[in-house]
């Protein structure tokens, strides 16, 4: 059994627009104001595959590795068990604390 931190995540590709806008108005009595806006607009990229339209993918996060646990037969001989542990490292990249390997 394994548990993340949580599911992954799909990171999206944008077409990203930012805009800018600076007014500069003096009155009569010498007063001045100055206004400015930002804006942006994001639109997702989609690519088409067989008909279908999907949004391009800029990367896929994947979820953290919290815990492992194993069950084998053997698992009571200390040397299986080290070598279960380093086989769920070497695999999943977890932790080897984070590994428990329990006899069947």
């Amino acid at each position: 059994m394994i548990t993340y931190s949580k599911s992954s995540e799909v990171v999206a590709m944008y077409n990203e627009n930012n805009t800018i806008s600076k007014t500069s108005e003096e009155d009569s009595e010498g007063g001045t104001r100055t206004v400015e806006e930002q804006g942006t607009n994001k639109e997702v990229i989609f690519t088409e595959e067989n008909g279908e339209s999907k949004p391009a993918t800029q990367t896929v996060i994947n979820p953290k590795i919290e815990g492992v646990i194993v069950t084998a037969k053997g698992a009571e001989d200390p040397t299986l068990k080290a070598n279960i542990v380093a086989a769920v490292e070497a695999v999943t990249g977890a932790q080897p604390h984070k590994v428990q390997v329990f006899a069947r």
